[in-house]
């Protein structure tokens, strides 16, 4: 079988558990998101750097305003790209997302949680 033909194949297993909540996944996205950006303002607010380079690079041009610019420009990168998808494994986009936004926000949580210590 062709590559081609994989990926076209009708979703099963995980991908069709997926594809039926990727309404739930999208949600996350927005928690994940809004939380990043919260998170990260709490702790430059209290003296940390913000680690990305790019992010770090246009906070100091633009101010947080940058930080929510970059957010909501993964975010339509992400849109644009679900619709060359198959139906199948659209829900490949909000996990693309959500994924490096909650570990994000994890890790600024527990950064934030050990200041003063």
């Amino acid at each position: 079988m062709s590559l081609q033909g994989a990926v076209r194949a009708p979703a099963s297993g995980l991908w069709s558990v997926l594809s039926r909540r990727e309404g739930a996944l999208w949600a996350v996205v927005a928690a994940s998101m809004v939380a990043d950006l919260l998170l990260t303002y709490y702790g430059v607010e209290n003296g940390l750097t913000e680690s990305n380079p790019v992010a770090r690079a246009g906070f100091e041009r633009f101010g947080y305003v940058a930080l929510g610019a970059l957010k909501l420009f993964a975010l339509g990168i992400g849109l644009a790209c679900r619709q060359l998808l198959p139906r199948e494994y659209t829900a490949v986009v909000p996990l693309g997302l959500a994924i490096p936004w909650v570990a994000a926000s994890l890790i600024n949580a527990v950064v934030i949680g050990t200041m003063g210590r």
